[in-house]
């Protein structure tokens, strides 16, 4: 949501902001592919219901970063090495997928960032962050395996690398 906005109260005050260019998916301009298994036309079309509910499953892939919710134990944490631009969402996110874990789309629930991310529009050391951070999650996918071994399910082949298989 653009800055000088206040954060909408319901999904339809989000479209609305949406549909006047005063609101956008979370780095929409940067990274489309970072949000689209979350097929955010799809979620708009939905009809607002009373009641929160599940609307549908996202099969998790690369590179998705999905907000989500889950409790607080039982769940693969989030590794605090990761610094603060690139690969720390899709890290958890992987382990998460990795471990068997499902991802599910609420039909009226969202979380707003305020201020709109825009290419050119971060602090310098960002392309560093991204760098150290790239290399941390290319580690990070070559060694979740020994933490979920019952699942079949793969870490995401990154750079030409295969991907890791855990049976």
């Amino acid at each position: 949501v653009r800055a000088r906005r206040r954060p909408p109260g319901s999904k339809a005050e989000l479209l609305r902001l949406w549909a006047a260019g005063e609101a956008r998916p979370f780095y929409g301009a940067l990274c489309p592919r970072c949000q689209a298994p979350t097929d955010y036309g799809r979620w708009r079309a939905l009809p607002a219901g009373p009641r929160l509910r599940v609307a549908y499953e996202a099969a998790w892939r690369d590179p998705w970063e999905p907000f989500f919710i889950a409790p607080a134990h039982g769940v693969p944490r989030f590794d605090e090495g990761f610094l603060q631009y690139g690969f720390n969402r899709i890290s958890q996110a992987c382990e998460l997928h990795v471990a068997g874990f499902r991802f599910a789309v609420l039909d009226g629930a969202f979380v707003t960032h305020r201020g709109l991310k825009e290419p050119g529009r971060f602090h310098r050391s960002r392309e560093a962050e991204l760098s150290q951070n790239r290399r941390r999650f290319q580690g990070a996918a070559g060694s979740v395996g020994h933490l979920w071994d019952y699942s079949s399910r793969e870490a995401p082949e990154e750079n030409g690398r295969l991907p890791v298989r855990y049976a």
